[in-house]
């Protein structure tokens, strides 16, 4: 078994959040606008870090069984900077954000031969996409293990 990179992040992408855009790979714009929000798209600029592996039994390289760990970031963004009158719905930001997190933690298609679950705080606030334009948003980082063989 090789590494399931793609696959992971296509059924991450399929996941169905109400209200919420979930990008692939393929789909990172370089620039957002208030009609793509809240939008959830992996971070261009360090999207997979501390990729690691670990030998689980003997045997040649393509036998043996291993335990691969790294993490994947996200950014999402919920509306741009000036939309939200007085933060007045800070609170809804928040609340699809766990729901994001729900649907990660509660959804099987992210699990079989690997793990997939939600690493680090969330940090609520301005956020930038890949042009630089300011959002209300927050980062995800969600560790990834993944059984190989």
């Amino acid at each position: 078994m090789t590494l399931q990179i793609a696959t992971i992040v296509s059924n991450f992408a399929a996941l169905n959040i109400s209200g919420v855009k979930i990008r692939d790979m393929d789909e990172i714009s370089a620039t957002f606008s208030d009609r793509d929000c809240p939008v959830l798209y992996p971070e261009p600029a360090g999207f997979v870090t501390n990729f690691t592996v670990t030998r689980d039994s003997f045997g040649p390289p393509a036998l043996a069984k291993k335990t691969a760990t790294y993490v994947l970031h996200y950014t999402f963004l919920f509306a741009p900077v000036g939309t939200m009158r007085e933060l007045e719905k800070y609170g809804a930001m928040v609340e699809m954000a766990f729901a994001i997190l729900d649907a990660v933690i509660l959804n099987e298609d992210l699990a079989g031969s690997l793990e997939f679950d939600p690493q680090d705080t969330l940090e609520f606030g301005p956020v930038p996409d890949p042009a630089g334009n300011v959002y209300f948003g927050c980062r995800f980082a969600f560790l990834v293990t993944e059984f190989i063989n």
